[in-house]
C-alpha cells in the first residue's frame, strides 16, 4: 500500500476513430489544462509521436518542451520545470525516469499534475509507470488515456481480421468497445514477449548445456 493516501483520479480512457481525431481532442484537453492553470504532462511511447505531439501543439499556440531522452544535459532543467501553473511537458516513457517532478503551491492548488497518454504501450507495466508520475506522494493529481484505433498497438499487434472486427465493433458498441480492443491488443502484445522471453532463455540453455561438453577454447 501507499504510504499516503493516493489522490489521483483515472478518467477512463478515450478512443477516437481516427488519429486525427485523437489529435483535435489531444490539443483541446491540453489547452483547457493549460489554461486553467494546471501543468501538463503528455506521454508518448516513441521520440516520433513526441516530435509529432510538439508539431500540434506549435500550430496551435501553446508554448510547451520536448522530453525524449535527446536532451541530457537539459533534462534535470526540463523536469524540475515541469511542475509550474500551465507548463505542458511532453516526455517519452523512458525521458526523466527516476526524478519526482515537483509541484508549486500553485500547481498543486489548480489539481496537481495531469498525465495525458496518447498511446498505450505493449506492457501494461509502462502504463501504470506513467500515471504514477502524477499524484505522488499523496499530492492531487489525474490520469487520463486518449487513444485511437489507428494506434500503434493496434495496428501492429491485431491480425487484419480482428482489426475489421474492431472497425465494426465500435461503430456499434462506441467507447466500451474500443476500450476493450486496446486492453485486448496490450494483452496479446504481453504473450507475444512472454514467448519470445521464453524462446530465448531455452536457447541459453541449449547452448549452456552443449557447450558444457565441449573443450575449453584455446
Amino acid at each position: 500500500p501507499p504510504n499516503r493516501r493516493s489522490r489521483r483520479r483515472v478518467v477512463p480512457a478515450a478512443v477516437l476513430d481516427s488519429m486525427d481525431t485523437k489529435w483535435k481532442v489531444a490539443i483541446d484537453r491540453v489547452r483547457e489544462f493549460a489554461h486553467r492553470g494546471v501543468p501538463v504532462l503528455i506521454g508518448t511511447r516513441s521520440v516520433a509521436t513526441s516530435e509529432l505531439a510538439s508539431r500540434h501543439l506549435t500550430e496551435a499556440g501553446l508554448a510547451h518542451v520536448v522530453l525524449n531522452a535527446a536532451q541530457d544535459k537539459t533534462e534535470a532543467d526540463i523536469v524540475a520545470a515541469a511542475g509550474q501553473p500551465g507548463r505542458i511537458t511532453v516526455a517519452t516513457n523512458m525521458a526523466g525516469r527516476g526524478t519526482d517532478i515537483r509541484l508549486t503551491e500553485g500547481a498543486l492548488d489548480n489539481g496537481g499534475l495531469h498525465v495525458i497518454m496518447l498511446e498505450m504501450h505493449d506492457a501494461g507495466r509502462i502504463d501504470r509507470q506513467l500515471a504514477g508520475r502524477c499524484a505522488r506522494q499523496g499530492q492531487p493529481g489525474l490520469f487520463a488515456p486518449i487513444l485511437s484505433l489507428d494506434d500503434a498497438l493496434i495496428q501492429e499487434t491485431l491480425s487484419a481480421t480482428e482489426k475489421a472486427i474492431v472497425q465494426v465493433g465500435f461503430r456499434l458498441y462506441g467507447q466500451s468497445f474500443g476500450r476493450w480492443a486496446m486492453r485486448h491488443a496490450q494483452r496479446k502484445a504481453e504473450r507475444l514477449h512472454a514467448t519470445m522471453r521464453n524462446s530465448l532463455l531455452r536457447s541459453d540453455e541449449v547452448l549452456d548445456h552443449a557447450l558444457a561438453f565441449s573443450e575449453k577454447p584455446e
